[in-house]
């Protein structure tokens, strides 16, 4: 039978891949949508703004509010892989099988001084914004078309 903390230590590996994994999904969906908006945008362009572009218009702002529904989506799911491993980092360092090592404290500390500003912003708020700045320019385009 194998040791408690090796469960523990598979339980830990687990997380840590479905938080890589949502961060994957997350990144691969931004991309799909990016490349579909562009596509969207050069028929909307040639198509010289015509009425007939419209419902184009209104899909890529869905697509703008999809992406960043989903971005937050993913972001959810991401941290709560990341509480469940340091949950079970915890367990770890009070079964012994992880040392309590103060290096890693004072690594932290010295990033936070690197970037005393930028470690700040939260990395889901920039994809979440991208997504939103995808919806608003659907919203402009949608404008375009109907004021032209």
């Amino acid at each position: 039978m194998s040791e408690p903390t090796d469960t523990v230590r598979a339980y830990w590996n687990e997380h840590r891949q479905q938080l890589r994994q949502s961060e994957t999904q997350r990144s691969v969906l931004t991309n799909f949508l990016l490349v579909i908006t562009a596509g969207l945008s050069g028929l909307i362009v040639q198509q010289k703004f015509s009425g007939g572009t419209l419902p184009l218009a209104l899909l890529i702002l869905g697509i703008g509010l999809y992406g960043a529904l989903s971005a937050a989506k993913y972001h959810e799911r991401a941290d709560y892989h990341l509480s469940q491993a340091r949950a079970l980092t915890r367990t770890l360092k009070e079964m012994g099988a992880l040392a309590d090592d103060p290096r890693l404290a004072e690594s932290r500390e010295s990033h936070y001084r690197a970037y005393p500003r930028l470690h700040r912003v939260r990395l889901h708020w920039l994809w979440t914004g991208l997504h939103l700045a995808v919806a608003a320019y659907g919203l402009v385009l949608t404008a375009v078309i109907l004021f032209r």
